[in-house]
């Protein structure tokens, strides 16, 4: 009998990932963030041409079982880059970006299981200088994005993706062999990367570690914080790892939305799940048991906007709060 199973992760620049001197270009038009993906059955071929994501990886693999062993395995796939377009005159030019090899590592074959690897990237349409430890000094190349996608195929019939490591910018989106949206990368780290810090860390130096990889925010926190990373920039928090949500206090008449970073949710000082980017924040929303046992605990560095409930809907927001609840109640012991 034959299995089968594919991954694929699209890499994107979410809207206010760029900090520093080198978010001028995108303040001013000249460059532009990526509208968030769909959360299911992406085109990818339709978001390249787009340009509507910088890279994609996509990994497909199978196997064979007879009387529960497995006999044959194989695996196909590809890495497929976009364009850079600079909004410079009426329409525009376009960079095309420069693909690395793809690489597939030799099946690991198990009694039961079979892991699958492959990565794929390339450079970035444009390129920018930056300095290096060595004569002479300064390069100009086109930073490096890349993701190194695994499968896990078990003789039941059963698979598993999960990024194994990545570039740390831009964000990466894990989806299923349904095309379903599973999971992103929660830590952003534009100046290293565009620095050309990282260079080196990558799978064709032999080199690139894991990344913090996050589930996805329920289906209504992610239709009001795509709502709300596509409209205008909003004022910020910042967080350092360790540190407590409620140490950066808002209004009751804001909600938090973090941008970056992964926050643990702690019941009486013990850590129940991880959230990251898209988790959403809205104190009036609390109940007082939540109050009581609940806190968010920064487990990276974090960024979180701070919006206005007035922009939102009311409805949407109940929805949320009913959803992070229903989790809460799910760790809580049961009532005698």
């Amino acid at each position: 009998m034959r299995f089968e199973a594919s991954a694929s992760c699209l890499s994107w620049i979410p809207p206010l990932a760029v900090e520093g001197p080198f978010k001028v270009p995108f303040s001013i038009g000249l460059a532009h963030y990526d509208a968030p993906p769909p959360d299911a059955t992406p085109d990818i071929d339709a978001l390249l041409a787009a340009d509507a994501i910088r890279f994609a990886n996509e990994l497909h693999a199978w196997i064979e079982v007879d009387d529960g062993h497995i006999v044959d395995a194989g695996m196909t796939g590809r890495g497929a880059v976009g364009r850079t377009t600079l909004r410079v005159g009426p329409l525009g030019i376009r960079f095309a970006a420069v693909s690395r090899p793809t690489l597939q590592h030799p099946p690991e074959r198990h009694d039961d299981h079979v892991r699958f690897t492959q990565s794929a990237g390339g450079h970035t349409g444009v390129a920018v200088p930056h300095r290096i430890p060595r004569p002479p000094f300064w390069r100009v190349t086109a930073p490096l994005a890349w993701s190194t996608l695994e499968i896990t195929v078990r003789s039941d019939g059963s698979s598993e993706p999960a990024i194994a490591a990545a570039s740390v910018f831009p964000r990466h989106y894990l989806y299923d062999s349904e095309g379903v949206l599973l999971g992103k990368t929660g830590l952003l780290r534009y100046a290293p990367w565009i620095n050309g810090q990282v260079d080196e860390q990558t799978p064709w130096s032999r080199g690139g570690g894991p990344v913090r990889v996050t589930g996805v925010p329920s289906a209504p926190e992610r239709a009001v914080t795509n709502a709300i990373l596509v409209s205008r920039p909003h004022r910020q928090h910042r967080l350092r790892a360790t540190m407590l949500l409620r140490e950066r206090p808002i209004r009751d008449t804001e909600v938090h939305v973090l941008l970056d970073g992964i926050l643990i949710i702690e019941l009486d000082g013990e850590g129940i799940t991880e959230v990251g980017p898209g988790a959403i924040f809205d104190p009036a929303m609390r109940t007082p048991e939540s109050k009581a046992h609940v806190q968010a605990r920064a487990a990276t560095d974090c960024r979180l906007a701070i919006v206005s409930r007035r922009t939102l809907q009311d409805d949407a927001l109940r929805r949320i709060a009913s959803v992070q609840e229903a989790r809460l109640r799910s760790h809580l012991p049961p009532q005698r």
